[in-house]
């Protein structure tokens, strides 16, 4: 059986005022079903904008320069007809940043329905049901209830709750998490992530994981991809490189974590 996605030395352009800039300098990587491959870099190193171009999501001022991206050996990259079939569909993504991806105007419910309609739901009643199925996923507790609401009525922690519930509404293969819990507190990300793991081991979901913290790596990752601009430095089973990196640049964000061994001073006390 072929790789879910495949990414061949995907190169991305940023064009700027002062020329054109290598954002994506040829990646390379492959998914398999039900695993979960994290590319982990600082801000500004390509990490959501190779997830964006596989997407066909890029902003106006990047542009695909090159490279080759299949889903289940169907060609994805540059082809908006197979993208359109595939995306939202068997390739689902849950952004960044819920107050900016879900509509300030439009109540929780609506905006479900409107994942729901894209996935093939027909009628008001079937969406309705299928919306609340969705919420009681996630565990977003008063499922019916929370329909009528608007995103500001909701926490941090429930809106990015929500844009799970709309990225698995048509069954996807593949979800693409743009750090999805960047904008949450530490006791709110390890709900999010956990109920993540949750539906991966139930749904059997792959997970393309972009995130700048070892942990949310460490914790999600079959395998991780480090990323240093626009180029993967360092890439292979997360428990290895992770234990045993090769790479300086990795080395050198292992040794950036905050440890608390061997320094009294830091351990909490009792």
């Amino acid at each position: 059986m072929g790789n879910l996605l495949r990414v061949d030395e995907l190169q991305i352009e940023l064009i700027t005022a002062g020329g054109v800039v290598r954002a994506v300098d040829g990646v390379s990587f492959c998914i398999d079903a039900g695993e979960t491959v994290t590319i982990i870099g600082e801000s500004g190193s390509g990490k959501s904008t190779t997830a964006m171009g596989v997407l066909g999501l890029l902003p106006t001022d990047l542009a695909v320069l090159s490279g080759h991206a299949s889903f289940k050996d169907c060609d994805i990259l540059g082809n908006s007809a197979a993208l359109a079939k595939v995306r939202g569909r068997h390739i689902a993504l849950i952004p960044q940043d819920p107050m900016t991806a879900l509509s300030p105007v439009h109540t929780i419910g609506s905006q479900l329905r409107d994942a729901i309609r894209h996935s093939g739901v027909t009628g008001r009643a079937a969406q309705r049901d299928r919306a609340v199925e969705l919420l009681e996923q996630v565990r977003i507790p008063r499922a019916t209830e929370q329909l009528g609401k608007y995103p500001h009525q909701l926490s941090g922690g429930m809106l990015q709750r929500v844009l799970i519930a709309a990225a698995l509404a048509a069954g996807p293969e593949l979800i693409v998490a743009d750090e999805p819990t960047s904008a949450l507190d530490v006791t709110v990300q390890a709900s999010i992530l956990d109920l993540l793991l949750e539906l991966q081991e139930r749904t059997g979901v792959a997970i393309l994981m972009i995130t700048h913290d070892l942990g949310v790596a460490r914790l999600m990752s079959d395998r991780i991809f480090v990323m240093k601009q626009g180029r993967f430095v360092e890439g292979g089973n997360a428990d290895e490189l992770l234990g045993n990196a090769q790479s300086p640049y990795t080395k050198r964000l292992l040794d950036a974590v905050p440890r608390l061994d061997g320094h009294p001073e830091l351990e909490v006390p009792a």
